[in-house]
């Protein structure tokens, strides 16, 4: 790891490009080395000591299952009987006393790009006191925006706090299959569209201050954001190319939006090489690097209202950058996500708004007040969950990878071409005014 560490600082202090790719690529392997040497198992045997919840649990028929930090590495931690009643209660940071079973984990490469190493399986567990300071405000303003939704329909809870914080658990088996089959399911995680929305919040807010306050407090909220959604791999990526926007802004020397992009991907990878292994972070730099490709090139060929533009210019450029991706795992793409998104990205993006401000209020006051204040966000996700029903049964077909290519390829022939077109008609129509 030093080794790594002071190759990469060697490389970047340096300024020279030639040793920055060379000392930055051992420092890449080093430290990817060490990464996967940390994924080796160890022997299957009792374990008894004490572990931190690094997620938050998951319940299942019978068992509650969560990574959790042991002294031998990260585990995928499975309660049952009266440790799973335990564990259900605890949130990621807590201490618990296990003694349990050690043994391999039945699919590895699933948990790879979470840095679980074995499997640990116990009945028995009792809580620790005992937190990280910096977790306080975290788990406060966590606990408050689920507070906040207790007010809700119970159906829409799991909605709407996956659409402020991701914290999904508890949707219904239907209603998760409707989104999918509406493209929607993006929606069901927290993403870096959560990021653009707070900073939107925030930077007014934080204009007040003065230059160093500023950019201290918009760095904070954005900390703040990336460990209440539990550091999720898309909000890592967008929340470290919005502090290189708001760092690169202070400084007076703003980067350019792939410049961004890619620093950002590289510097998230050095810390955390098994990144790579993150199907949601690959599919967030996808739908990002598609976006800066092709949006603004989409919302010039089209006719409408501006904000009908630019959402269905977004969704395109998206689809058209995860699709290399994603079809390939899951399969062709639905067709009805073009219109699902459209009708239901402004609501989300009003809902997710609405629940990092006002529904933190909500969860402070709660009773009918909260019910007052949170009526905007219960149409909102009615509106969203009813979208997803009309265009999960829409007769529209799935849409390949070869189709989207095929597609791709002649949108930008046809567009090169019509500009081709319309630089030789100004030209002809100068000549013959000069004429």
């Amino acid at each position: 790891m030093a080794v790594g560490i002071i190759g990469l600082c060697a490389g970047v202090l340096s300024r020279r490009r030639a040793l920055v790719l060379v000392l930055g690529g051992l420092s890449v392997a080093v430290l990817s080395f060490n990464a996967r040497e940390g994924l080796q198992p160890v022997q299957a045997r009792e374990w008894t000591g004490v572990l931190r919840l690094v997620s938050d649990p998951k319940t299942f028929p019978g068992r509650v299952v969560v990574d959790a930090e042991t002294d031998l590495g990260r585990v995928q931690f499975t309660a049952t009987g009266r440790a799973a009643s335990v564990v259900r209660q605890a949130s990621a940071g807590r201490l618990l006393s296990v003694q349990g079973t050690l043994g391999n984990l039945a699919h590895p490469e699933r948990v790879a790009h979470r840095h679980v190493r074995m499997a640990l399986s116990a009945s028995e567990a009792s809580l620790e006191s005992g937190t990280d300071l910096w977790r306080v405000p975290v788990d406060f303003v966590r606990r408050t925006i689920l507070c906040g939704a207790q007010v809700l329909p119970e159906e829409q809870r799991p909605i709407y706090t996956g659409f402020v914080i991701g914290d999904d658990r508890g949707s219904r088996e239907d209603v998760v299959q409707a989104f999918k089959d509406s493209g929607l399911s993006h929606l069901l995680v927290v993403s870096g569209q959560n990021v653009v929305f707070l900073l939107a919040i925030a930077t007014p807010v934080a204009a007040r201050l003065g230059p160093r306050s500023k950019v201290v407090a918009l760095l904070s909220v954005l900390f703040l954001f990336a460990a209440v959604t539990r550091f999720e791999p898309s909000v890592l990526r967008a929340t470290a190319m919005a502090m290189l926007a708001v760092a690169g802004t202070a400084s007076g020397r703003p980067l350019t939006t792939f410049r961004r992009i890619a620093v950002a991907i590289a510097l998230l990878i050095v810390v955390d090489p098994l990144l790579v292994e993150s199907l949601g972070f690959r599919l967030s730099v996808a739908a990002t690097v598609g976006i800066a490709l092709f949006a603004s090139g989409i919302a010039r060929q089209l006719r409408g209202p501006e904000w009908f533009k630019r959402v269905l210019s977004i969704t395109i450029a998206s689809q058209v950058g995860v699709a290399p991706i994603i079809i390939p795992v899951v399969g062709p793409m639905p067709l009805a996500s073009l219109p699902a998104n459209v009708l239901a990205e402004p609501i989300a993006g009003f809902v997710m708004m609405w629940g990092s401000t006002v529904g933190i209020v909500a969860g402070l006051i709660g009773g009918w007040p909260a019910a007052i204040l949170q009526a905007p966000v219960r149409l909102g996700v009615w509106w969203i969950m009813s979208v997803a029903d009309v265009c999960s049964v829409l007769p529209l077909p799935r849409v390949s990878l070869n189709v989207i290519i095929v597609i791709t390829f002649s949108a930008l022939a046809l567009f090169r071409a019509h500009s081709s077109w319309r630089g030789s008609r100004r030209t002809l129509l100068r000549q013959v005014s000069a004429g």
